[in-house]
């Protein structure tokens, strides 16, 4: 074996390495951009709750604070739960 791999240093860095493209991954918390349609509006006491089907016919639960036109196509950004079943929108495009 190498001399250079049982240094501390060499493993430092490796390891540091391995820890930043590892973290490069974490899509989680990252700005999510979906464009597709709006339906199903509620109204709750911080904003509006809504369906949102996108352009790959995936469905998912949004909450915005601005009310959006029902049957309307939008762009929308934002962030998702930590449970991962409400999308949370950061700005919201109408398209159509």
């Amino acid at each position: 074996m190498p001399s250079f791999v049982k240094d501390k240093y060499f493993l430092l860095c490796l390891a540091a390495a391995f820890i930043l493209l590892c973290s490069s991954f974490d899509n989680d918390m990252t700005d999510t951009k979906e464009i597709g349609i709006v339906y199903e509006i509620t109204e709750s006491k911080n904003g509006f709750v809504f369906c949102f089907e996108n352009t790959d016919g995936e469905k998912m639960r949004c909450f915005s604070r601005s009310e959006p036109e029902e049957g309307s196509i939008y762009e929308i950004s934002g962030n998702w739960s930590d449970d991962g079943t409400m999308f949370f929108t950061d700005s919201m495009t109408k398209l159509s």
